[in-house]
């Protein structure tokens, strides 16, 4: 493991995702612990503001009561001279000025409040007067109601001030929460991105290698940076793709080794045949003539079964050349050399091509043609039909291959194009088919940028579609 994944902390993907839970909550957790605070705080102050907007408006209108009360029981005492006017006149004054002192400590009286203040002088003064005094002196009540009014309405106008700067306030906090509740969030969802890549970054790494190792590119030997887990993952799909490099080398050695070892008894099986049928050492009768036929036939059948495992492998290997290809001629080699089954089966060849040439590659196409022009050969019924035609639909070059024959059982449709699988079918020759033709062609077909498919749609025959580009799809390109 390389020294930046050991200096990678957390090693542990379960830890990295606690971790990643926990960081990106953090500021979660404090936007709601201070919006709670901020909330909380903004209640007490409005709390407060009520309490004593309600208060001291409460007092200013008391005030305006207690003047009027003073006014009227000085006037009673002047009238009546009760002294118990006079005592309520004094308590009435004592009142007012206990108000006025707790007033003034919650709002800015300014002149109005000093006025009062000396008013009360004079007012207190009044009580100690006779009677003709006050009935000369009582006009003061006038100006001093008013005074009193007027500081009622300074009151009132202050308290609105008050309100409006508190609502100001609590503006102000709620664009603070905002910025707050937008930075936090903000850093929430960058934490919550950087802990995403953190985690993605390493499992798209895998994905990479694992398509990697699908499509046979070598992997990247840049170590994965991540948890440990993954990193392990890592190295072991680096052990799986080496392995299966070893494993293909194998392959390839097997299939060369196998070449060489079949081709050569099959070269000399092959000579000794035709010396036979050719009567070299000796004349043969009709029994034998046909055992010495049927021995050439299938040398070179089982020669044919050969070069198919042959270029089931090699059909991964070569590159592949796109050009315009002319299919007949490629058609017409396919069909000579099976020449000697259709004439058999006596089938009735029907070829209907158009002139127009797909872009493929020469030698895959003639692989592909091989493939199904034998597959229809060796499963059409005796005395049947082999029919090819060639058409175009849009973009695509269609080559159909249609043979009479029963037909593919739906549970094998699916199969039939995997290496080394046969249906259920029986096939009508000497020798039992390798699995492998539709494999090659199918594989061959998607080398050239085509496909090759079972065509269910037509039910009285057994039809392949083979689909190519015929527009401008030229070039070379690697596999």
């Amino acid at each position: 493991m390389s020294s930046a994944t050991k200096g990678f902390a957390p090693r542990s993907l379960l830890r990295l995702v606690l971790v990643a839970f926990t960081v990106v909550l953090l500021p979660l957790i404090l936007l709601v612990i201070q919006n709670g605070r901020s909330l909380e705080r903004v209640i007490l102050l409005a709390q407060d503001g009520i309490e004593s907007a309600v208060v001291d408006t409460r007092r200013a209108s008391d005030m305006n009561d207690l003047a009027l009360e003073m006014e009227r029981a000085i006037r009673r005492y002047v009238v009546l001279e009760n002294p118990e006017l006079r005592d309520s006149y004094l308590r009435l004054l004592a009142r007012y000025r206990l108000e006025l002192e707790q007033l003034l400590m919650g709002i800015d009286g300014g002149v109005l409040g000093e006025s009062l203040q000396h008013q009360l002088v004079y007012l207190v003064d009044l009580a100690q007067a006779n009677n003709e005094q006050i009935r000369e002196r009582v006009v003061i009540f006038n100006a001093f109601s008013s005074t009193t009014l007027a500081l009622d309405k300074l009151t009132r106008g202050q308290i609105d001030e008050r309100i409006q700067q508190e609502r100001e306030h609590v503006i102000v906090m709620r664009q603070q929460l905002w910025v707050l509740s937008a930075a936090l969030g903000g850093a929430s969802l960058l934490l919550a991105l950087l802990f995403t890549y953190l985690i993605i970054r390493p499992v798209r790494q895998l994905e990479q290698r694992i398509l990697n190792l699908g499509a046979g590119v070598y992997p990247e030997q840049v170590p994965i940076r991540g948890p440990a887990e993954l990193v392990a993952l890592g190295d072991k799909l680096h052990w799986l793709h080496t392995r299966l490099c070893e494993l293909e080398a194998q392959k390839l050695q097997f299939l060369r080794h196998l070449s060489h070892e079949l081709k050569t008894p099959l070269a000399s099986l092959r000579e000794g045949a035709d010396l036979l049928i050719e009567q070299v050492t000796g004349p043969l009768n009709t029994d034998q003539q046909e055992v010495c036929e049927l021995l050439v036939h299938n040398s070179f059948r089982l020669q044919e079964l050969i070069e198919q495992l042959l270029d089931y492998n090699r059909i991964q290997q070569v590159q592949v050349h796109e050009e315009p290809v002319a299919v007949a001629p490629l058609l017409e080699q396919s069909l000579d050399a099976h020449r000697l089954t259709i004439d058999n089966k006596s089938l009735q060849v029907s070829v209907d091509l158009i002139n127009v040439c797909p872009f493929a590659d020469s030698h895959r196409l003639k692989l592909v043609l091989d493939n199904l022009v034998s597959n229809a050969v060796n499963y059409a019924d005796v005395a049947g039909v082999l029919d090819i035609n060639a058409t175009l639909s849009g973009q695509d070059y269609i080559l159909t291959v249609a043979n009479t024959g029963q037909p593919i059982p739906e549970q094998d449709r699916d199969r039939i194009f995997e290496p080394f699988v046969q249906g259920t079918q029986v096939r009508k020759g000497v020798l039992k088919g390798s699995g492998i033709g539709l494999s090659i062609a199918r594989e061959a077909a998607e080398n050239m940028g085509g496909q090759l498919v079972l065509n269910t749609n037509v039910t009285d025959l057994v039809c392949f579609e083979l689909r190519l580009p015929h527009d401008n799809n030229t070039g070379i390109k690697d596999e």
